[in-house]
This record gives structure tokens, sequence and C-alpha cells, in this order.
């Protein structure tokens, strides 16, 4: 037995539908008003409300400039981390889904409303729409537009102007009429570059740290000695702690105390180890 659909669940799912429909109508002005409201709202606090409550879902920290245009506003579902400067406008017959870390530069342009190549169909009033969905970290530049069925995959990079008439993949970035891929994003070759310099410090001090170690567990093996012929207690509580005031006190950053201490207690229980392995030898 077939499900009877409303027109709104057609246009939901992609399917042709009648946007005269009573229901339709009365969201789309339902919408006006709410973007009457968003965009005249001065208070930042309050627009943000108004926008949690006109979208269908929405991640925290979302910013959209004034002013913003929209169909219905159920349809949009924005994940954390959102801007989207002046003037955007959503066209959202189908589901708009987009991903955390976004940023929309001034007149980006999102459709999913299409119609009929049928020239009787479309003069029948009958309309369809596709989804849009975009990726995590995705930036889209001014004046771009995304027309109905385009995925937008993670990290992509859109230029101003394009328009994108087909799905992007992961980490590249696009631009033209109709836009093409341009280059790919080498996030991770870039970020090793940038790492290169401060790894090679750490790498350099490293050496210096392990022969100061060495000389450190030197004089370890000389307390070893000692409290193995004294039958003295392994642990000093009192000496550990006294270690560790010292170490405080020759930090000159405040933000590395706690972790030079806790290094100093791992480098404290190693020793502790080290002794008892020597001092339990035959």
């Amino acid at each position: 037995m077939e499900t009877f659909k409303s027109e709104k669940q057609k246009m939901i799912d992609g399917e042709l539908y009648f946007a005269s429909d009573p229901e339709l109508s009365a969201s789309r002005q339902h919408a006006r008003e709410q973007m009457k409201l968003i965009n005249n709202e001065m208070d930042k606090q309050i627009r943000k409300q108004l926008i949690e409550e006109t979208f269908g879902t929405t991640g925290s920290n979302v910013y959209i400039e004034p002013s913003l245009k929209f169909d219905y506003g159920f349809n949009i579902h924005v994940g954390k981390n959102f801007y989207a400067n002046f003037d955007n406008i959503f066209l959202d017959i189908c589901p708009i889904k987009i991903g955390d870390n976004c940023m929309f530069g001034p007149n980006v342009q999102l459709y999913t409303a299409s119609h009929p190549l049928n020239a009787g169909k479309r003069n029948s009033g009958l309309e369809f729409g596709k989804p849009i969905t975009i990726g995590d970290n995705v930036w889209i530049g001014g004046g771009a537009v995304i027309v109905p069925g385009v995925t937008l995959g993670n990290n992509v990079v859109v230029a101003a102007g394009a328009v994108v008439t087909k799905s992007v993949p992961d980490d590249c970035v696009v631009g033209g009429n109709p836009a093409k891929v341009i280059k790919s994003i080498e996030e991770k070759a870039e970020m090793e570059d940038v790492l290169a310099a401060p790894r090679k410090k750490i790498d350099a001090l490293d050496r210096e740290i392990t022969s100061l170690l060495e000389q450190r567990m030197d004089a370890v093996m000389e307390i070893a000695a000692i409290k193995k012929l004294k039958g003295k207690d392994i642990l000093d509580s009192s000496r550990e702690q006294k270690v560790l005031e010292k170490i405080a006190s020759y930090t000159t950053k405040d933000e590395y105390r706690a972790v030079l201490q806790e290094t100093y207690t791992g480098i404290m229980a190693a020793s502790r180890a080290f002794q008892k392995e020597q001092i339990d030898k035959a």
C-alpha cells in the first residue's frame, strides 16, 4: 500500500511537489517573518537565539551577519564555529547541511531549488530540489554559488565568484565558472615544514639533556651503592619533596612549573626503580 506523502515531505525528499501547497505557503510566510526579525535585530545574542529557533539544527558558536535570506529555515543544519558574512542566500527546499568550522564570505548562495526541464511540467507549478552538503573546515569565498545536489568535502576552499556545479573531494581549492579543481591542499606537508625548525631545536636539546641525565644516573649509581652498603631504604620522601621544591624555584616561567615538576617526579621514579635493580643484584 502506497504511503501518502504531504507536499512538504515530497519537497524535502527531492521529489516533484507543488510549492503552492497551503502548508508550504504558510511555512514560507513564517520564514519571512523570522528573516525580518533576524535581519533587524541589533543584539547579537538575540539574533543568535532567533537563528537557533529558525534553523533545523545549529552547533555552538554560530554567527551570521545580516541580511540573511532563506526559503524555510527548517532545512538548514549548521555545525559548530560557523561564520557567514553579509547577504548570504540559502534556498533550503531540500536539506542544506554545513559541517563544523566553516566560513562563508559575503553574498554566498546555496541553491537546493530547481525546476523540471520539461516546459509542461514547469508551467504546471511542479518544482523539485536536491540537497547540498558541505563538509568540515570549508571556506567559501564571496559571491560563490553552489547549485543543487553538490557536496563539498572536508577542508575545501571555494574561490570568490565560483559557480560550483559538481561535487568536490576533500582537501582541494576550486574556482571558476563552472568551478574546477585548481590545486590540492597538502596541509600535512605544509605542517611538517612549519614544524621542522622547532623539532630540530628539540633534537639538539635532547642530546644535551641525555648527556646530563647520564651524569645524573652516575650519581644515582653511587647512591645505590651506598644505600646497599648501609642497608638504607630506597625511597626518601622528604628528599624527593625537596628536589621538587628546588625544581619549582629554578623554573623562570610559571606556565612550565607544574609540567617540569611532573617530569622530575617521573625521573625520580625511574631512578628508584634503577636503584632497586642495582641493590637486588647479588
